[in-house]
């Protein structure tokens, strides 16, 4: 608990004193015909400007200087500070204060709760500020893989068995290369070497340039073959585009009598719903599975997933945030428990120093740490409700990963 609570004292200080300084010594008087007018608004425009500036000044001295005397490195990503700074940047001063306070009570807490991304320092817990949502490419996901698609077991082309070959060894960008040059020199389509198009800027990332390539380069008569269909549905896909993705693994269904790509698509399809969160149409697309003595195994795991795992156990944001009376019963609540020790700690600590200042009359500390306490509590019964979303969609995203594992379209 040393962690945070030292953490908050060199911050907020900071952050206190320098802006209750800045607040007072402005002044928003205009001269109009003589008389001397008062202007409200740009009283409080420039003020608030002011405490943004000089909050995101005093972050950066800690950073500076005070961080690495520390000699440690903050679990979450971003770090504190420029969490802080970029809440001070996007948002009011007093939401601010309040999405800071919540992010220092949680700071080293229930890793559980967080997705992983993967830094230059290693590995960290991704938490953005609730209102900005953290660039897909921040999560991890692990190394992926991604293999040739063939017509046939042998190739009697020469060619495209050198890209099938570069592809399987993870030369994408070689395999790209090749598919440019046998296209080039022989301007005939080919579907097998479109799919493996499709596949390689799909392992490089690049989705948008896949879709561009099926509506342009793709010829009318061939954009309905089930296996183009679904290479593009799995691009839909990696663009979080469940419901077009969909569409389109429908639509590949209907035109083929393949058992193998049939059963790859239900498979496809089942984690399409289970993204959009319709798990009874997930199990019911598993279940169709069980006929198919390609997938039979996977489906019965499947199927036994989401028996065992539904109906999802959630948390209202509502009875989180009115638990939160009580500092970090909330956070309990919400799956968050060493959140909630370090709230509880915090929050009374704060209030034990207010009333003992109160009490020695000495008013000054007494303002600085009810401030810090007030800030503290409005953060406690925010982050309590957000808290539980979180939990919320976490149950949703590891029951998805659950379905995907070996499933991975």
């Amino acid at each position: 608990m040393v962690y945070p609570a030292r953490k908050t004292i060199i911050i907020f200080f900071s952050f206190f004193i320098i802006n209750t300084f800045s607040s007072k010594a402005q002044t928003s008087t205009t001269r109009v015909d003589g008389k001397t007018i008062s202007s409200k608004i740009s009283f409080y425009k420039k003020s608030e400007k002011n405490r943004e500036s000089s909050t995101a000044d005093y972050i950066r001295f800690y950073q500076k200087y005070i961080s690495e005397i520390r000699g440690q490195e903050c679990p979450m990503y971003p770090s504190c500070s420029n969490f802080g700074l970029k809440a001070f940047k996007e948002t009011s001063f007093t939401t601010a204060f309040i999405l800071t306070s919540d992010r220092l009570l949680r700071c080293g807490h229930d890793f559980k709760n967080y997705s992983l991304t993967l830094r230059e320092n290693g590995f960290k817990n991704l938490d953005y500020p609730i209102y900005d949502d953290a660039p897909k490419e921040l999560y991890y996901t692990g190394n992926s893989y991604y293999y040739a698609y063939s017509d046939t077991l042998k190739d009697s082309n020469l060619a495209l068995g050198l890209v099938k070959s570069l592809l399987n060894d993870a030369l994408y960008n070689e395999a790209l290369l090749e598919i440019k040059r046998i296209q080039y020199l022989h301007p005939v389509f080919n579907a097998e070497l479109f799919v493996n198009e499709l596949i390689c800027l799909r392992a490089t990332g690049e989705f948008e340039k896949a879709i561009y390539s099926y509506e342009v380069h793709c010829p009318e008569t061939f954009k309905d073959k089930p296996e183009i269909l679904y290479q593009l549905a799995t691009v839909y896909y990696n663009l979080d585009n469940y419901d077009k993705a969909l569409e389109i693994v429908n639509k590949s269904l209907v035109n083929t009598d393949n058992k193998y790509l049939k059963a790859k698509s239900l498979s496809f399809q089942g984690v399409l719903y289970a993204h959009q969160y319709d798990w009874k149409n997930a199990l019911s697309t598993f279940e169709s599975l069980d006929t198919n003595t390609f997938s039979n195994a996977i489906s019965k795991d499947k199927i036994r997933i989401l028996k065992s795992s539904l109906p999802l156990k959630q948390k209202k944001p509502a009875v989180a945030a009115l638990l939160s009376i009580i500092p970090g019963a909330g956070y309990a609540y919400s799956g968050h428990k060493q959140t909630a020790i370090s709230a509880f700690i915090i929050n009374g600590l704060l209030t034990y120093a207010t009333y003992s200042n109160l009490k020695n009359k000495n008013y000054g500390m007494s303002a600085l740490t009810g401030v810090f306490n007030l800030s503290f509590y409005i953060g406690n019964i925010y982050g309590s409700s957000k808290s539980a979303m979180r939990y919320n969609s976490n149950q949703k995203q590891n029951l998805c990963n659950k379905l995907i594992y070996n499933l991975k379209p």
